[in-house]
């Protein structure tokens, strides 16, 4: 007979922050299953995490009390809640003193709560410093207390800047009849897309390939055809001794306003098809929480997505505020596909297992990574957001296809494989035919990402022996290297809450 496991209590409140080594996790859902006691432990633990976070947020500036403090409340709330009887022999009057008798203890009690809260919680009454436009000339002027934000920063500099109050959205059960219509001019989702100090597209056309103040070194200009201009997104695991987190990157096509996004602890962006918005998975190192996360290019404001730490590879639709991303957030940790609103409201699962998705330019059909049912026919699939549980189909028999991103202008997947145990690019059809082989280097060379025109590639290389990020001409095969990340690391260490991770479980984007 198995032996009856010990209650889990004391290891609830790391299980909820992700604090505890895999098979510490295994066992305590192992253990949950079978012990009611310790089931309803959790899910008071639930409740006090994610209900009493709004009520702190509200009234103390912080979202949620620390790992620490939990329980004390929870013991609190049940003192608060337990009945108590009060027996006076009075009639009507003896009944209002016990009425107002009651509302005084009840108020006393909730004193006492609000006051262990607030000696816990740091004090947060300062703002973050003003932002620093990517536009020319605006970082000089003021900018009221009531509109500062973080700033984005020169690489290499990093300042850690405190992650702002999160706007918590509920998650819808469905979304509207597919195919949808973009969202409509003027909706309070068109206008999240931009921020509200964004110039208009003419005007950043105009302004942006221009910022002589960025100290930034362009890489080697080799002769050959120029890229479009643009903004690359790209993480790397800072190693650090006084870091250790990922950092994600903004950089132009021509080497220079190498950026570092504000918010430290997030990695795999997707930047919109405007520019204007960026989706990223957060580690809650330094920031939090653990989730995918969307907002503007200042980290403001910043949408929970999902919901679930296993969340992941977010990519934008070219047609309306759409995202589609990768999860492994049920118990048999299969990756499946979901899509929401940018802000995370109105999610529906698309009940299909696969990973990686990419969307094409009509913003209906993706393509992703997958196998069928009995884990065969592994290779790239295609789908789209009405039939996808049963009309999605594999385009590509290829079990070493992996990072497909679909070109913004026509049919064309890029991806990576490796044969021959050799990172190279690959280009195929959306029918599966005309699969060509981009790159022939020794070196490593992964995650393409499209330009906006659907000429060039971006990737990942390790070429002449440290990393950095480069580009291809698809026609001519040119290839150019516009930074290098001498001393940069992909594989953060193999702990909580980063697991086994590599260079490939990253993604680059290229966005006007």
């Amino acid at each position: 007979m198995r032996p009856k496991l010990r209650h889990v209590t004391p290891q609830l409140e790391a299980y909820l922050d992700d604090q505890l080594l895999p098979q510490e996790r295994r066992r305590v859902e192992e253990h949950l299953a079978e012990c009611p006691h310790c089931a309803q432990r959790f899910f008071d633990a639930q409740r006090v995490k994610s209900e009493l976070g709004l009520v702190l947020k509200t009234v103390l500036g912080q979202p949620i009390p620390s790992p620490t403090l939990r329980p004390r409340v929870r013991e609190t709330l049940e003192v608060a809640n337990t009945p108590r009887r009060f027996v006076f022999p009075w009639a009507a009057s003896g009944r209002v003193l016990n009425a107002v008798g009651t509302m005084a203890i009840i108020a006393l009690l909730a004193f006492g709560v609000f006051g262990v809260i607030r000696g816990q919680l740091p004090v947060t009454d300062k703002l973050s410093p003003a932002v620093q436009s990517l536009r020319p000339g605006s970082g000089s002027e003021d900018i009221s207390a009531a509109a500062q934000t973080p700033s984005l920063t020169p690489a290499p500099l990093l300042q850690i800047t405190p992650m702002p109050v999160f706007e918590l959205s509920s998650l819808g059960d469905t979304l509207p009849r597919f195919p949808l219509p973009p969202v409509p001019a003027g909706t309070e989702q068109a206008t999240i897309l931009r921020s509200p100090a964004a110039p208009d597209k003419a005007m950043e056309e105009k302004e942006l390939p221009r910022q002589e103040s960025q100290e930034a070194v362009p890489g080697p200009q080799l002769a050959g055809p120029e890229p479009p201009d643009g903004m690359i997104a790209f993480s790397i695991f800072n190693a650090a001794p006084d870091r250790q987190f990922y950092e994600t990157h903004l950089i132009r096509p021509n080497g220079s306003n190498h950026l570092i996004f504000p918010l430290g602890g997030v990695s795999e962006p997707a930047l919109s098809a405007d520019g204007q918005q960026l989706a990223y998975r957060a580690w809650s190192e330094p920031t939090s929480p653990r989730s995918l996360l969307s907002s503007n290019l200042e980290g403001v404001p910043p949408h929970r997505v999902g919901g679930f730490w296993e969340d992941a590879q977010p990519d934008w639709s070219p047609t309306e505020y759409r995202l589609i991303f990768a999860s492994q957030r049920e118990i048999d940790r299969r990756w499946r596909l979901y899509t929401s609103w940018g802000d995370g409201t109105n999610e529906i699962d698309l009940r299909r297992e696969g990973r990686s998705p990419t969307f094409a330019p009509d913003g209906y059909r993706f393509a992703f990574e997958s196998c069928d049912e009995t884990g065969n026919r592994c290779g790239l699939w295609l789908g789209d957001l009405e039939n996808s549980e049963y009309d999605s189909y594999p385009f590509l028999a290829d079990p070493l296809a992996r990072s497909p991103d679909w070109s913004p202008v026509g049919e064309q997947i890029a991806y990576m494989a490796n044969p021959g145990d050799n990172w190279d690019l690959y280009l195929v059809e959306n029918d599966g035919s005309n699969v060509r082989r981009l790159t022939t280097h020794l070196a490593v060379d992964g995650l393409p990402a499209w330009s906006p025109d659907g000429a060039w590639l971006v990737f990942l290389s390790n070429r002449g022996g440290e990393w950095g990020i480069w580009l291809l001409h698809v026609e001519t095969g040119h290839t150019r290297q516009i930074t290098s990340l001498p001393g940069a690391s992909f594989t953060p260490p193999e702990r909580s809450p980063y697991g086994q991770r590599n260079w490939w479980d990253e993604q680059l984007s290229w966005s006007w």
